[in-house]
């Protein structure tokens, strides 16, 4: 029987070559162009032409090198007369040339499937620029700044930090905290861009995707919507309540990453505590529709409040191990009631690893965590009684009060059960 995988193999060269081709015959048709350097059959022909000198070679890869030198010289000279024609022209076509020609040598020469998905690839990318353009035109520098910061600290700065305990305990871990930073940063940054994305259609969309970001902030924010008449008592209240519902479900998605032990303890209250937010959402909400306002969460990435969060990190790394080390679990639980005043994601994620590491009773970090998210919700409570009025301060603190006992509820049941 003939061997059909040669057959095969150019067949794939020539179709990654007409894919790349087509989506620059379109291109050129969408900007009128009368004439292009390239379309569907050249591309076609060149991943063909990359495909035989691929299977010609063998394993050399010189004739691949000769055929790559001279569509080189060809593309070089055909851009360099467009250019002349019409100054200011790209070279996307004739990189995506190059590109198309190394896919086909690769498909020949056993790769198939990688060359296969570098060609939907180099397709996606090329048809991307309409939306690059978008971009391009519409960021702002401090969001371009912001994009690199989380480059930076999640691709460069990460992988340095060395994997090793330091301090009291051996609790302060460089890499791992740095790892908890980036992590907390993604689901800020992600809260920033959809509200940039979407924008704030009513109080109650400003509670719920500011929340994503920062369910203080975003108290803060709608507290003051309602004290300087930009929303009324009780849309305001919705929409706090519905920034620290988004809390709840921040505190499960880090323990699913770094505790799944302890969110298999503690989701009974955490969906008892969510359904009852929920559901006073709605009764607050009562479908009215507000005009919107603005939430003004400013940059996520800045560079100090992701240093001011590993510092605080460490600090409730230390102080967790030293106080559950010194008085056992009553220690922990008065470092989660303290910490949680100010924040309740590095007590959870503090909690959640310990107890993923083996170095601290799952129930134990358990109650920590609901101690530290009962005591930050009772703190936003105060802040909306005195920055938003009496009037959303009550309705607040009511459903606060609600959400802590379905929390309290459910935990009552894992434990009685």
């Amino acid at each position: 029987m003939p061997d059909l995988s040669n057959f095969e193999h150019l067949a794939i060269a020539a179709a990654i070559g007409f894919l790349i081709g087509f989506q620059r015959e379109w291109h050129h048709a969408e900007e009128a162009k009368e004439r292009a350097f390239a379309g569907a059959r050249t591309f076609a022909l060149i991943g063909f032409v990359g495909g035989l000198a691929g299977l010609l070679g063998g394993d050399s890869p010189v004739l691949v090198a000769v055929g790559l030198a001279a569509i080189a010289g060809l593309t070089i000279a055909a851009y360099w007369a467009e250019a002349r024609a019409t100054p200011g022209t790209g070279g996307t076509t004739e990189v995506a040339l190059l590109g198309t020609y190394l896919l086909g040598a690769l498909a020949a020469r056993g790769d198939a499937a990688i060359a296969a998905a570098g060609g939907v690839l180099v397709a996606i990318i090329l048809a991307l620029k309409p939306l690059v353009q978008h971009w391009a035109a519409h960021l702002e520098a401090r969001e371009i700044n912001a994009a690199i910061r989380f480059l930076a600290i999640s691709v460069i700065v990460l992988p340095l930090l060395p994997d090793a305990g330091y301090g009291p305990f051996n609790a302060l871990n460089p890499r791992e905290i740095w790892q908890l930073v980036v992590l907390i940063s993604g689901l800020s940054f992600a809260g920033y861009w959809l509200t940039k994305l979407y924008g704030v259609r009513g109080v109650l969309i400003t509670g719920v995707v500011g929340g994503l970001a920062s369910s203080t902030a975003t108290t803060l924010s709608v507290s003051r919507f309602v004290r300087e008449g930009a929303a009324s008592a009780r849309a305001g209240a919705a929409g706090v309540v519905a920034a620290n519902l988004m809390m709840i479900g921040r505190i499960a998605v880090l323990l699913g990453v770094v505790g799944s032990n302890v969110l298999a303890i503690v989701w009974p209250a955490l969906a008892a505590a969510a359904a009852v937010g929920a559901a006073s959402v709605a009764v607050l909400w009562r479908g009215r529709s507000e005009q919107p306002s603005e939430l003004k969460l400013g940059n996520p990435m800045e560079l100090r409040p992701a240093l001011f969060f590993a510092a605080f990190l460490g600090f409730v790394s230390v102080a967790s191990r030293v106080g559950s080390a010194q008085f056992g679990a009553a220690g922990l639980y008065a470092v989660a009631l303290v910490t949680g005043l100010a924040d309740v994601d590095a007590l959870t994620l503090t909690a959640g690893g310990q107890a993923h590491a083996g170095d601290l009773a799952a129930n134990v970090a358990a109650i920590a965590v609901l101690l530290a998210a009962a005591s930050n919700i009772v703190v936003k409570g105060a802040m909306t009684f005195a920055i938003a009025g009496r009037r959303a301060g009550l309705m607040v603190a009511s459903a606060f009060a609600l959400v802590l006992a379905a929390g309290a509820t459910g935990w009552l049941i894992v434990t009685l059960v």
